[in-house]
């Protein structure tokens, strides 16, 4: 099937457009995200990936107007359902965070409150955004997306205080919470961070029936490429605050365009990889948003500048490639690396879940 006959996406529920973030200090201001566009339809996933310190949970965090001090949005659009919320006032903003829009966070044990129990956690939620519902229908809601993400005993589990419960645990009350008012948009970041690889895909396989059984949208934030072959239906790669390659995953893993993301999926091991090889690692550290290099900010680390001019005196754009417009790519050389395959999603996703997608 070609690109033109691939059916059309449906408008988007989340729209962000040519987002930038500033970081103002005493000392200095400089810029940390640039340009960042993307687009989220209801039901769909899309997975923002790359390193530490690539900006992903800063545009997060902007979706949800809670960004740290110092940091500000200067420029750009995030259109949620139609409407601005960068124009939006407050109180209309606070009325859909937590309601329409939900944010699961990476520490379960800092985002639960330690002096409320979970029910009182889950029961708050509601009374503040569903005002209507008796007590005993907001404990029901409550027990009810409990045993939506496959804690058993909600009852028990109600009364329960965070410190009582398990990593894993606690991390599906986060999901629960996140879900208790029927969000129709989820932002994770990082969900499964700290929990070991067997919790880890309980929680993932929770948040994805979740999303499925309500058509909510999911922007997954990680540093994980084998949980996006798992989970995605899109993938933006991030790198120095600037998305610089975006499309379908399967897609992006068997033909990817950009050296950076070639590197990330050479940096993992796969089923057709040869038991004696060393994996690949990236040369070089990420780059200090205070201390971009000139031109394209992967330059210092990528094999396939050699010291090209180009590279080191113009910021790549963000473009479409000549065989699919859904398949971004801010390289000047994409052409060049596209020819190259790479591997089957499938490959990626068994070898890091154990089983395929």
């Amino acid at each position: 099937m070609t690109p033109s006959e691939l059916p059309a996406r449906p408008a988007p529920l989340l729209d962000v457009t040519g987002l930038c973030l500033r970081l103002a200090t005493r000392r200095e201001a400089y810029p940390v995200i640039t340009g960042v566009s993307f687009s989220l339809s209801a039901g769909e996933t899309l997975c923002i990936v790359g390193e530490s310190g690539s900006g992903k949970t800063l545009t997060a965090l902007s979706l949800m107007s809670l960004l740290p001090k110092g940091l500000s949005i200067t420029q750009g659009a995030i259109v949620y359902n139609g409407a601005d919320l960068l124009t939006l006032d407050a109180r209309h903003r606070q009325a859909l965070y937590g309601d329409e829009i939900a944010m699961i966070f990476q520490d379960p044990m800092s985002s639960l409150n330690p002096v409320l129990s979970v029910g009182e956690q889950l029961t708050e939620s509601l009374v503040r955004h569903q005002p209507t519902l008796t007590r005993r229908q907001r404990e029901s809601r409550a027990q009810q997306v409990l045993s939506q993400v496959g804690i058993r005993d909600a009852e028990v589990k109600m009364r329960s205080y965070p410190h009582e419960l398990s990593g894993g645990l606690c991390q599906r009350i986060l999901i629960a919470l996140a879900l208790v008012n029927h969000p129709r948009l989820i932002i994770a970041d990082e969900p499964t961070t700290a929990l070991d690889v067997t919790v880890q895909a309980q929680v993932m396989a929770t948040l994805r029936d979740a999303c499925a059984n309500t058509g909510a949208a999911l922007l997954l934030i990680t540093h994980d490429m084998g949980l996006v072959a798992q989970h995605a239906d899109r993938v933006a790669v991030m790198y120095a605050g600037r998305i610089v390659e975006q499309g379908p995953v399967s897609q992006v893993f068997s033909a990817p365009l950009h050296p950076y993301t070639r590197a990330l999926l050479n940096s993992i091991p796969h089923l057709t990889s040869d038991v004696d090889r060393e994996l690949e690692a990236i040369a070089g550290e990420p780059p200090v948003f205070s201390r971009l290099p000139a031109g394209c900010a992967f330059r210092p680390r990528c094999r396939r500048c050699r010291d090209r001019s180009l590279c080191a005196s113009a910021i790549p754009p963000l473009r479409a490639t000549a065989g699919d417009p859904a398949h971004t790519c801010a390289c000047h050389f994409a052409d060049e690396l596209g020819d190259v395959p790479s591997l089957r999603v499938s490959e990626v996703c068994i070898n890091h879940q154990g089983n395929s997608r």
